[in-house]
């Protein structure tokens, strides 16, 4: 019985060759992925392995120590031992990150012993490198873009610029080219590398002018201001304006600055403007910008001026029409008081009175008609009015004094009228037919 379980030891991993002991294969790999370190284990016969365990070295102040896995800070499933009992010590390390690096242990123990191996594992962590060269082209240069993996082993590369796949990694540089770019591993895009920025660098171009304000009237401030697309940014500016006369090649140096300020717009100022830009690449210019008055304010006044005195002038008539109102109005107060005055002294029986006659005209006699045998006595025609009497019209006028002292001095009236404003002269006449 004790012969078939030798035989069957002998038949056990690594129990053939009688020796105790730890290989191991060293590995590379690329942070942020996953890799198995390969290890083998053998030990002597008639041994059954009962215990397994991996530990990293680290350093302490007096050296290094192995520090078993389960003891060091890390992500749950971080190490995973996917070896066996039987001569299989593998360990897979799982989102490999630099500080992973280092050296690793591997010891076993049996029903007649135990093993610590005094070799160890190396681990060595690499990242994705992207280089682009040259990193700063101007437009049109050839420009290769290289992803080194730090390891040995062989994998695939993909490349991205601002998150976008890019095809090819030789190209001939446009400005719209220019971007950060990274490499990351076929399949595993989540191990990339650092990105890169691609800088291309290009001359002046899309130079425009813009005219502010729009409606340009005389005597008013104006601003024209120059901009391009161009890299590096552009840092020299000229102005030129087309010499007299119209149709003439010439151009007139007016001023240098991205912006071209005329405080006051005369028309002097009216024709076609350019800029020029420039950077350290070359060279670029505007089409021209026609700079003209507003029609019909050539030799006129600023609209603020002439708003002010349209101002004044409206004030002014204002106010004319006011007094003219006004005097209007006085007199007709006057009018009123005078005829309340009328009305009021005839109203009020009360007051003195003084009447007046003027003007009394008496129309021309008729012949005395013929006697009346038969009318009644004279005696009793003497009563009887004449015709011409009947004729008479007086017209009377009654005066209210100012007050009633004016009463007492009746017989002065006729004196003082002249310079009494309440006396009215009226004469009726009436002609007989």
């Amino acid at each position: 019985m004790g012969r078939w379980i030798i035989i069957i030891l002998g038949l056990i991993p690594g129990v053939w060759s009688g020796r105790w002991g730890v290989t191991y294969e060293n590995q590379c790999a690329l942070r942020g992925t996953s890799v198995d370190l390969k290890c083998k284990y053998g030990y002597t016969s008639g041994n059954l392995v009962t215990r397994v365990s991996w530990s990293k070295a680290q350093q302490v102040s007096n050296g290094w120590v192995q520090v078993p896995l389960s003891l060091l800070p890390s992500l749950p499933n971080h190490f995973t031992y996917i070896g066996d009992y039987h001569g299989n010590c593998d360990l897979r390390i799982n989102n490999v990150q630099p500080s992973d690096q280092g050296a690793y242990y591997f010891k076993f123990a049996g029903t007649f012993g135990k093993w610590t191996s005094d070799t160890y594992a190396s681990l060595t962590v690499r990242e994705l490198t992207t280089m682009v060269e040259p990193s700063v082209a101007r437009e049109g240069d050839a420009v290769k873009m290289t992803c080194k993996l730090g390891c040995p082993e062989t994998k695939k590369i993909r490349w991205f610029k601002d998150g976008r796949l890019v095809w090819r990694p030789q190209f001939q540089a446009r400005r719209e080219d220019a971007g950060s770019y990274y490499c990351a591993i076929q399949g595993e895009e989540t191990v990339r590398s650092a990105s890169v920025a691609l800088t291309v660098h290009y001359q002046p171009t899309n130079v425009s002018v813009s005219v502010n304000p729009e409606h340009i009237v005389a005597g008013s401030g104006v601003n024209l201001t120059c901009v391009s697309d161009a890299n590096p940014a552009a840092d020299n500016y000229t102005w030129y304006k087309r010499a007299e006369p119209t149709g003439s090649h010439s151009r007139v140096h007016v001023g240098s600055g991205q912006v071209l300020s005329l405080p006051f717009m005369e028309s002097s100022h009216s024709g076609l403007y350019v800029c020029y830009v420039r950077n350290s690449l070359g060279e670029g210019n505007s089409t021209e910008v026609v700079l003209a008055m507003a029609a019909g304010q050539h030799g006129s006044q600023s609209l603020p001026i002439l708003a002010g005195v349209g101002l004044l002038l409206l004030v002014a008539l204002v106010a004319v029409l006011l007094l003219f109102w006004r005097k209007q109005k006085s007199e007709a107060d006057k009018k009123t008081h005078l005829v309340s005055r009328l009305h009021g002294r005839a109203s009020n029986p009360e007051e003195p009175t003084e009447t007046a006659y003027s003007n009394i005209h008496m129309p021309p006699s008729s012949p005395p008609p013929a006697s009346d045998p038969y009318g009644p006595p004279a005696s009793r025609r003497k009563n009887t009015p004449k015709s011409s009497e009947a004729e008479i019209i007086y017209t009377t006028v009654t005066i209210k004094p100012r007050d009633r002292r004016a009463a007492q001095h009746k017989n002065s009236w006729s004196k003082g009228r002249e310079d009494d404003s309440s006396v009215i002269y009226s004469s009726v006449v009436k002609s007989s037919r």
